[in-house]
């Protein structure tokens, strides 16, 4: 395929492209429109609704970007437990961590579209979850919200910044959770599973005229499995114990404008393998939300949140018999925000939304270690204010709609330091650094046209951005006894991405959807790894590193999907991304130049069935492949080899209230060459409703 701009030649690696590509352009551009017979009963699946792509409720037809809306029924039916694994699916979506092998330390394990790690912006309810200092929410695998408390997901793929500003550089996952209702809903539910694993889950929700409460939470723990195939005798169990409890009060202030107030609690410790080597969360999120919706006037949405994390990480002194506590990593970070928009029609034709938001996030990093006075640390605090506006017009009866958005984001970076009075390697610093500022003005454009009522073309355009992160920053982070040892860099610039994408969506019969979309991306100072030394000492490879900007890199690919619905109880998906990310120019380091970015096979296939007769049986299959060699977290040179895996959900409701259900993580023990996961996950459990 030829780049449309560049004109560069890029060629499937595969025959498995073509056919796949061949396939789907065939089914949307050349399927008669007489394929459709007397028999095919209306399409029953609903428009759905989605809020992320303008900050306002649309439908999904209605969007320029390319939207994926998992379901409340969708989510519950899902195998997993954690939002990481349910969207693992959909399309343009790579997952770099493999079920419950806790892969990947502090890293986002989020990959759409080639742009991962803190690329990808989380939302709960508007409130941004990457937190600027290490994105502490990814490192417990974003299971923070209990499953019950979710209403649907929306997966928006393509720069986001226009709308939410720094992170949504490949796009935005944003969880909606659900609002109390008159009929009170009440469920507990136990389960048991592999590896001595138990949990238990409730939920109560309920509306008292103008007051609504909504409560969920669960508690698990697991003696979990071990890291490597043959365990040393100091090697123990991957183990995990999590609690979490997330609340919503709800009360009407009129007919027109509503208050909530959520928060949560969530603690985890995770063993990493050995019994020094573990690590523990505690988070506190407080949000409070008004809405008020005039119909005819002006709608206002107001927010003001508070989240703050506590992590430790827990290392020990060495990989033997004789091991013990080493060092304590305690990293504490606040941030708060507040975010202001209005929507008003000006025109006919036209609606406006402007607004404005405010965040700041601080950072403390201290390193105590277990026998000595040795003092390392890290600190610094990031502000954001950025106003922002977004305009949506509709011509011919809504057959043409037309989006315009734009985002100035103004970025403070002071009180930055690091300091290490006996440091691994090199002399003992204080380091000091001044105000930084930084801006990014971000801009898309979207365009949707319904030609005809079973058909939607769409094309859109943007700019996103993300600043460096205090962790990215100021950090010097040393692992593995000093043999990885990355220096900070406080001179890190913004990344920057401007991406453009055309797509169609057609139902090509009453029961059968499809879609294909082409994206463009082109990104400038996409932050990396680069080594700057590497050293042999004691019978042992050392490595210093630095993150830097990489000049110019090139992500392009294909998205296509096809929805089948043959009977009214029975969902049918498959959807197929062909991806390159690739390194175009990179001065610092001209020996990465052609070489992909990390950690994104090339092709990549999710497909799967619902079934739901509750009368007999629900059955949820999904499967995944991976094809083509990529490249590990760390050295551009070493590639990881393709994997697939097939996950199932059965349950069966027996009389009112009562239900019960088998998951089956990795059904065939199918693993990627790299991770020792635990194999097949088999979790059973049972659901009481009241």
């Amino acid at each position: 395929m030829k780049d449309l701009i560049s004109g560069k030649n890029y060629a499937f690696d595969t025959e498995i492209g073509r056919i796949v590509l061949l396939l789907f352009a065939g089914i949307l551009f050349f399927t008669a429109p007489g394929l459709a017979t007397a028999a095919d009963a209306p399409v029953y699946k609903l428009d759905d609704i989605v809020v992320s792509t303008t900050r306002n409720e649309i439908p999904v037809s209605n969007a320029a970007q390319s939207v994926t809306v998992i379901s409340e029924d969708d989510i519950m039916s899902s195998p997993f437990e954690r939002v990481e694994d349910i969207i693992r699916s959909a399309p343009g979506v790579y997952n770099t961590r493999h079920f419950g092998t806790q892969r990947s330390g502090v890293s986002n394990p989020i990959t759409i579209r080639g742009a991962g790690g803190n690329r990808v912006l989380m939302l709960v309810d508007g409130v941004p979850q990457n937190a600027n200092f290490n994105n502490s929410i990814a490192w417990v695998a974003w299971g923070h919200i209990p499953k019950e408390a979710i209403a649907r997901i929306e997966i928006v793929r393509g720069p986001t910044s226009a709308m939410y500003g720094s992170e949504g550089i490949g796009g935005v996952i944003h969880i909606i959770t659900k609002q109390p209702q008159k009929q009170r809903q009440t469920s507990v539910r136990a389960e048991a599973g592999t590896s001595d694993t138990y949990a238990g889950h409730g939920f109560f929700s309920q509306r008292f005229d103008d007051f609504g409460m909504l409560a969920a939470g669960g508690y698990e723990e697991s003696d979990g499995f071990y890291m490597t195939q043959d365990p040393e005798p100091y090697e123990i169990k991957r183990h995990r114990e999590i609690g979490k409890v997330f609340g919503k009060a709800s009360y009407d202030l009129d007919d027109m404008s509503r208050l909530d107030f959520s928060a949560l609690y969530y603690d985890h410790e995770t063993g990493k393998g050995r019994k020094f080597f573990y690590d523990e969360l505690r988070l506190g999120q407080y949000a409070l939300n008004y809405t008020r919706q005039a119909g005819s006037g002006a709608d206002i949405k107001g927010l003001l949140y508070y989240n703050r994390a506590d992590k430790t990480a827990f290392q020990d002194s060495a990989k033997d018999d004789f091991a013990s506590l080493f060092r304590r990593e305690e990293s504490p970070s606040t941030t708060w925000g507040a975010d202001l928009q209005t929507t008003l029609p000006v025109a006919d034709p036209a609606t406006l939304t402007i607004g404005a938001a405010f965040k700041e996030s601080s950072w403390d990093y201290d390193n105590e270690y277990v026998n000595s006075n040795r003092d390392e640390g890290a600190e610094g605090t990031q502000r954001y204010l950025s106003p922002f506006a977004n305009m949506d017009l509709e011509f011919f009866k809504q057959r043409l709609l037309v989006n315009l958005g734009a985002r100035y984001d103004w970025i403070r970076t002071s009180d930055g330091a690091n300091w290490d009075d006996d440091p691994d390697a090199g002399d003992p610093y204080h380091n000091t650094y001044g105000s930084e500022e930084n801006s990014s003005f971000s801009p898309k454009i979207g365009i949707t046209w319904h030609p005809d009522e079973k058909t939607t073309l769409r094309a859109s355009a943007g700019k996103g951005f993300r600043a460096p992160s205090l962790f990215e920053l100021y950090k010097v982070h040393v692992r593995q006894g000093g043999k990885y040892f990355r220096h900070a860099n406080p001179d890190l610039e913004p990344e920057k991405i401007w991406s453009y994408d055309v797509g169609v969506d057609r139902s090509i019969t009453n029961r059968l959807q499809g879609s294909l979309t082409y994206y463009q991306s082109y990104a400038e100072d996409y932050i990396g790894t680069r080594v700057t030394n590497t050293y042999e000492q004691g019978g042992q490879t050392y490595k210093e590193y630095i993150l830097d900007n990489i000049s110019e890199v090139d992500i392009h690919g294909i998205e296509a999907e096809l929805n089948w619905y043959p009977r009214m109880d029975l969902d049918l998906f498959v959807n197929y991304t062909w991806n390159v990310s690739a390194i175009e120019e990179n001065q610092a380091d001209p020996f990465e130049q052609g070489q992909y970015l990390t950690n994104d096979p090339r092709h990549k296939f999710h497909a799967g069935a619902i079934y739901r007769n509750p009368r007999i049986v629900n059955v949820t299959v999904v499967w995944n492949r991976y094809i083509d060699k990529y490249y590990d977290v760390d050295e551009t040179t070493q590639d990881k080899d393709s994997f697939w895996s097939v996950d199932l959900r059965v349950s069966r409701r027996f009389f009112a209230g009562l239900s019960a259900y088998l998951n089956i993580e990795n059904v065939f023990d199918s693993v990627d060459n790299e991770a020792i996961a635990p194999g097949a996950i088999y979790t059973g459990g049972v659901k009481f409703e009241f």
